[in-house]
């Protein structure tokens, strides 16, 4: 979920090697401490999952939070991360990641509840980590857009209030213009869903198609405020923003804290709505990994373990609104969440939905060269 500006990467690099180094000095462990070092996505691991955890075990949990794959990934690189349990999205991260010798090996021999996974997360995972050896299926989601509907009902015609083309129609963007329009920062977000919404195979490896789509993208630039997550679901809910491209969980999450503040102040409800393209859409998979420098190995599989439980599965997706691959979790999901079709939309809909699997190192290269140019350009 939740990355940043691939040109920033060696920016990123740079200071969180020293900020690393800078803990590790601050902060020497051992081996044998009574500790987890986790770093996980923002928001994504409830403080009351942490808690149980510490009581039923006696191992203290240490948390440190991200919003970006390539920070995560600019620590692994550095190396001596000082974390013994980490959440990588599946592609191209995972894959890369492990490739590069950054992870152990996952011992499944300790893992008690490795068989409440979905074999069909399982099979999904082949492509980035065959015979998932380095890395757990998690968690995943939708890219999704959010809108605030008394605005789009007044601005775009109906045919379109249930597309893609409510960030790639020029002509819709135009009649939103000032009104607040945000794509994430992410290049396969941005250009895999672009493609998707042309007709065209987001999968395709052509160099000539992606400039094509670079050179499409050019025309819609002017109308979009910024590329990023940051409060976006919150300035959306209020007001400031009217349509976004972020991750179905998060905006249905955002959508439910402001409904709830309105019944507690009797207040105007938002008017945010949450819309899977017709189209189809994209489908991301966050991982639980260990790195290759973790110094509590044994305690990592334990909290692994502990993430695997239907219970504690359904917790994180009852409070944060994020799936999770544990299918026995389901049951246990609060009713509106069970229910939510922009968080589980159901068979039908997930045929049209795409696993960004892009394998070629050099089409991955020039998406980010073409994104850092589509950010940057003016008209």
């Amino acid at each position: 979920m939740k990355k940043r500006l691939c040109y920033l990467f060696m920016v990123v690099l740079c200071c969180t090697s020293l900020m690393a180094q800078d803990a590790t000095e601050q902060k020497p462990q051992s081996k044998g401490e009574q500790v987890v070092n986790v770093y996980g996505w923002y928001e994504q691991i409830p403080d009351d999952l942490i808690k149980a955890f510490e009581k039923e075990t006696g191992i203290k949990v240490n948390l440190d939070v991200y919003d970006s794959n390539e920070v995560l990934e600019a620590k692994l690189l550095a190396g001596n991360t000082g974390y013994d349990v980490v959440f990588p999205t599946a592609w191209p991260y995972v894959l890369r990641q492990a490739a590069s010798g950054l992870y152990l090996e996952i011992d499944k021999s300790k893992l008690t509840n490795y068989k409440n996974l979905d074999p069909l997360f399982l099979e999904k995972m082949q492509n980035a980590d065959p015979g998932n050896v380095y890395s757990i299926p998690y968690t995943w989601g939708l890219v999704a857009i959010g809108y605030d509907e008394e605005k789009i009902k007044k601005l775009v015609p109906e045919g379109k209030q249930n597309s893609w083309a409510l960030l790639y129609d020029p002509e819709v963007l135009k009649a939103l213009k000032g009104c607040g329009v945000t794509l994430l920062e992410d290049p396969l977000d941005v250009f895999l869903s672009y493609y998707i919404y042309r007709g065209e195979n987001p999968l395709d490896p052509s160099l000539k198609k992606l400039r094509e789509m670079q050179e499409d993208l050019k025309k819609i630039r002017p109308y979009i405020k910024r590329f990023g997550t940051s409060l976006v679901a919150e300035q959306l809910g209020n007001g400031e923003l009217c349509v976004v491209m972020h991750w179905s969980g998060i905006l249905s999450h955002a959508r439910s804290k402001f409904k709830k503040m309105a019944e507690k102040t009797a207040g105007k409800r938002s008017q945010m709505k949450i819309m899977l393209p017709k189209e189809g859409t994209l489908m991301w998979i966050d991982c639980v990994a260990i790195p290759k420098d973790a110094l509590h190995v044994d305690n990592a599989h334990r909290f692994i373990d502990f993430l695997l439980r239907a219970k504690t599965a359904a917790g994180i997706t009852n409070t944060v609104y994020t799936a999770t691959t544990i299918k026995e979790s389901y049951p246990l999901l609060k009713e509106e969440l069970r229910n939510n079709k922009a968080v589980f939309p159901g068979d039908e809909y997930l045929k049209k939905v795409v696993l960004p699997e892009v394998k070629s190192l050099q089409f991955q290269r020039r998406m980010s060269r073409a994104f850092a140019s589509l950010i940057t350009h003016k008209e």
